[in-house]
Parts: C-alpha cells; structure tokens; sequence
C-alpha cells in the first residue's frame, strides 16, 4: 500500500505490472471511503485488499463506504468478501451498471448513483468523496472526486496511458463519454487517480489530451466519407491497418469506430445507410 495522495492509500493489485489496478481508500477518523473492489473471480485478491487495510489501520475503524466505478469484475466482483470483511460498510455504484455490477458479484448493492451524492471522511478537516455519473465507458460509468483536495478517481473513465474504450454492447456511448471528459475538465482536479496505472499529476492536460484525441478520430472518419471510405471495415484498415493491433484491439477499433459514426450521425454530421455497417455525409 502506498501513499499517493495526503490521506490517500493505493493497493496495488498487481504489483509487478507498471499499468497495474488499484483499490484506494481515502482514510477518515471514521474509517472512510474505498474506491473500487478489485477482482471477484481471484478470491486471493480481496484477501489482500483486506489483509492491506487490516493491516494500515490496526485497532482503528474501518471503511464505511465502498464506491464502484464500473461493472468489470476487476472494479466490482470483490465487494462481497469486503463487505463481509468490514460489517457496515455499505457499497454504491452507478444506476446504469447496477444490475450488471449485482449480477457479477452475486450480491446486491446498498446504493444506486445518479451522481452528485457525497459521502464523508471524517477528521479535523473532513473532506467529501462527491459522486460524478461519466456515463459513457459503460451505461453507468462514475467518477469520484475528493474535496477540497481536488483529487479525482477516474476507473476506466480516464487511463493514466493512452485512451480507453467505449463499450457499446454494455451501455456505452461516444457522445455522453465525450460530454462526460468535459464534465470532468470542469472540475478543475489537481490530481487524477485512474484505476490502471500511476497518478496523473496533470489532470486538465490529460482531459485536454482525450478530448483532442476524440475531435480527431472524428474528423478523420468524415474525412473516409469524403473519400468515399463508407464501409466500417475499410474505414478500420484505413485508421488502423498499419497500428499492429492485437486481436482485441482489433475488434474493439470497430466498435470505436461505430461510437464515432453513431455520435456524428446524432449531431447531423453523417447518415447511416446500412444498419451498423455503411454510412455517407449528408
């Protein structure tokens, strides 16, 4: 466990990989907050999470709340065992992932998030964990931010590397995650936490970075219709082909791909001419 924030606690869930998970904790006299659950299908990683917190605050009280930020096992499968771990401890998440978060731990949830709901640490200066709905990775996407510190933990929302992906078949949406960086630009954080890899200590540089990355993919897709480049796949070997991306990556630059393309076409910007598949400028 270490400190990367004051009173800000990251267990590291895979100690080894530079892009590593983490679950933080932001401490309070009355036990404070936890973001995130860690793995559910690897029993041995909510044992650890436990045995961290177990370990950091001795006789004193534990967490009172666990926020998730989205529906992956990674985020959420572990709320039962630290639910179970810390009797109180009560466990929220975003309403659009709700059912899904719930299916995937076999537990039901103490909360549904809308955002805007705030959550405290208490101490001789006590701070608020602030729920932020990003909608837009996935249907139910949250954000939490720490004030008055200005310390944002972003999931999967933001990567501290590189760019993430929007989820199509589980609720996600180009146009409300893209609404949703502004959201987060807006809030003015000093430092950003994402769940994968280390603190950004830029976050309005970060944002400003996805959000330029998302206006660009935009206009280079306008620019295949211009072309005459109408079909997703060709649009994918246009944008793509000489990227060397694995399988995965692959398939998931499709689905980016059709985000954009269903963003521009409820902004005018395109028509869709085969479902899912073909689309022309108008």
């Amino acid at each position: 466990m270490t400190e990367v924030a004051l009173g800000v606690e990251a267990i590291t869930l895979r100690p080894d990989d530079d892009n590593s998970p983490h679950v933080y904790w932001v401490r309070g006299a009355d036990g404070g907050v936890l973001i995130d659950a860690g793995h559910g299908e690897e029993s041995e990683v909510a044992q650890r999470v436990i045995d961290e917190i177990d370990r950091l605050r001795g006789d004193g009280p534990a967490p009172h709340t666990l926020l998730i930020t989205d529906r992956f096992d990674e985020h959420c499968g572990g709320f039962p065992a630290l639910r179970d771990a810390f009797p109180g401890m009560t466990v929220h998440a975003g309403v659009g992932d709700a059912d899904a978060i719930e299916e995937t731990a076999g537990a039901r949830l103490d909360g549904r998030l809308d955002g805007g709901e705030t959550f405290t640490a208490a101490g001789e200066a006590p701070r608020t964990v602030r729920a932020v709905a990003t909608t837009g990775h996935t249907g139910g996407s949250m954000c939490y931010l720490l004030e008055p510190d200005g310390v944002l933990f972003s999931g999967d929302c933001v990567l501290s590397t590189g760019s993430t992906a929007v989820h199509l078949d589980l609720g996600g949406d180009m146009a409300a995650y893209v609404r949703a960086l502004h959201t987060l630009a807006g809030l003015d954080a000093r430092l950003l936490l994402s769940f994968h890899g280390a603190p950004v200590t830029d976050p309005a540089a970060k944002l400003a970075e996805l959000i330029a990355h998302r206006e660009a993919r935009d206009e280079s897709i306008l620019e295949c219709l211009r072309d005459g480049v109408t079909d997703l796949d060709a649009m994918r070997d246009r944008l793509y082909g000489e990227a060397g991306l694995d399988e995965w990556r692959w398939n998931a630059a499709l689905e980016q791909i059709r985000g954009h393309l269903i963003k521009l076409a409820g902004e005018g910007h395109v028509v869709e001419v085969e479902a899912g598949t073909t689309y022309r400028l108008p």
